[in-house]
């Protein structure tokens, strides 16, 4: 590969962070069939090389071919995922959740992370817990979908839990308050900037309106970065969730929120 092809795919993959040489879900995106067939044509030792530029800034280029559930046919797709070895950068940023999730727009940075992660929570059981699914089956992702209905309606149920539940069970008063100060139509829309930045990260995919699918990469990343970064036993999400804490300050970063799931 030329210097401009690798400067070419670098740039595509930061910004969508997998390339499909067949896509299944939607149309090719710009610029993605050029990309696809310089790693189809590329050799072992260039996307060697590849990786080795790539090593430094925490990321790995992963292929995967037909044998994979969900790749075309004769198809080939390539996730930019990291590597753990080297922290990368992060497509779910503290800032970004922080802003995103501020939907009153007075809303603390405390309240934004405990409700993104509630909600991130929530979409694991959806797609691994309640599908009895572990989060080793990565080729399952195909499998993995949910509509947007459902997931605000789970997420309606929890907070009707945690009000019914109260502060038993050493729950945190903090992440209860928060909770339970959900009004109107505050699920419906936090459950919306969840999804955008879920879609942004290149970790779900919309297949039909308001249906909404895993993708490769987000599983991927799931069996690599799950026991290391969330360390919360995915059996029992639903019931343990009410019990995680809230950051203790506004001026912490809370970098754990988005480790593991970016």
């Amino acid at each position: 590969m030329e210097m401009e092809e690798i400067g070419r795919i670098y740039h595509y993959l930061l910004k969508h962070r997998s390339i499909e040489s067949k896509p299944q879900l939607r149309k090719s995106r710009p610029d993605e069939t050029l990309v696809a067939s310089i790693l189809r044509s590329a050799s072992i030792d260039q996307l060697e090389r590849f990786n080795e530029f790539l090593a430094p800034q925490g990321f790995k280029l992963v292929e995967f071919d037909d044998l994979t559930r969900g790749v075309a046919v004769a198809g080939r797709v390539w996730i930019l995922a990291r590597s753990g070895e080297v922290s990368a950068s992060s497509f779910l940023s503290t800032e970004r959740v922080y802003s995103e999730m501020n939907i009153r727009g007075k809303d603390s940075r405390e309240a934004s992370a405990v409700w993104f992660l509630h909600i991130w929570l929530i979409y694991l059981s959806l797609i691994y817990t309640r599908a009895g699914r572990g989060v080793s089956e990565v080729s399952s992702y195909v499998d993995a979908t949910f509509s947007r209905e459902v997931l605000e309606e789970s997420v309606l149920e929890h907070i009707a839990h945690i009000r019914q539940m109260g502060l038993s069970d050493g729950a945190s008063s903090k992440v209860v308050a928060i909770l339970d100060a959900e009004k109107g139509k505050d699920v419906s829309r936090r459950v919306s900037a969840f999804l955008k930045l879920m879609a942004a990260a290149g970790l779900i995919q919309e297949s039909e309106k308001n249906e909404y699918q895993q993708t490769l990469l987000g599983a991927y990343e799931i069996d690599e970065f799950y026991d290391k970064s969330l360390r919360i036993p995915i059996d029992n999400t639903l019931d343990n969730i009410v019990n995680i804490v809230a950051p203790n300050s506004e001026d912490k970063d809370t970098e754990e929120l988005t480790d593991g799931i970016d």
